[in-house]
């Protein structure tokens, strides 16, 4: 069989793209460990389970911040469905995962829709599917992203100073971290002093 015929015989993997931020990514080997850059084909039924212990977890983060089991995902198929979908799992007790906006707590699940921003501790993971025929396993792909996937979806972006009619900032109207009056600081009317 020459390799043209295997290719076309191959099944098209479905592959999980996850985006990696952390801000100290440059000057701390935080992934090191992971297989950045390659696809790392997985069976199906088995989880994806980052965290901190290599021992327990597939994938592991360099980071003593990051609890031992920090998330798991799982493929499974929904019901008259050809593709694989995926859940993700907080494993950690201590930290909380957001899950595109979602908090999730111990062992609570959401479903990974086509594109989600995960978060947890000062980590942002951005994953996406990119769909394909098999049943039985699945491709996963590390990146590392040079800037927050929060910032690049304009999540968190922080706004700058408010500045009110008067064209003073906002810091300058409050005293002591409340506003001067109980009254509106905007207001249509005009005011005349007599």
């Amino acid at each position: 069989m020459n390799n043209n015929s295997k290719l076309e015989t191959e099944e098209l993997l479905t592959c999980l793209h996850i985006h990696l931020f952390h801000p100290n990514q440059v000057s701390h080997p935080l992934f090191h460990n992971l297989p950045l850059n390659q696809p790392y084909r997985m069976d199906a039924e088995d989880p994806l389970r980052l965290g901190r212990d290599g021992q327990t977890c597939i994938f592991a983060l360099n980071d003593t911040s990051v609890s031992r089991k920090q998330l798991s995902v799982q493929a499974y198929k929904k019901a008259g469905s050809p593709f694989l979908s995926f859940m993700i799992q907080n494993m950690s007790q201590k930290v909380k995962l957001l899950v595109g906006g979602s908090e999730l707590r111990y062992l609570e699940r959401a479903e990974l829709h086509d594109k989600v921003l995960c978060r947890f501790g000062r980590y942002e993971l951005l994953i996406w599917q990119e769909p394909g025929d098999s049943e039985n396993k699945f491709e996963v792909l590390f990146e590392t992203c040079n800037a927050p996937p929060s910032q690049e979806l304009g999540i968190d972006v922080p706004c700058r100073t408010p500045v009110m009619d008067t064209l003073m900032p906002w810091r300058n109207i409050l005293e002591n971290g409340s506003p001067l009056s109980q009254e509106p600081l905007e207001s249509d009317e005009t005011v005349v002093l007599v």
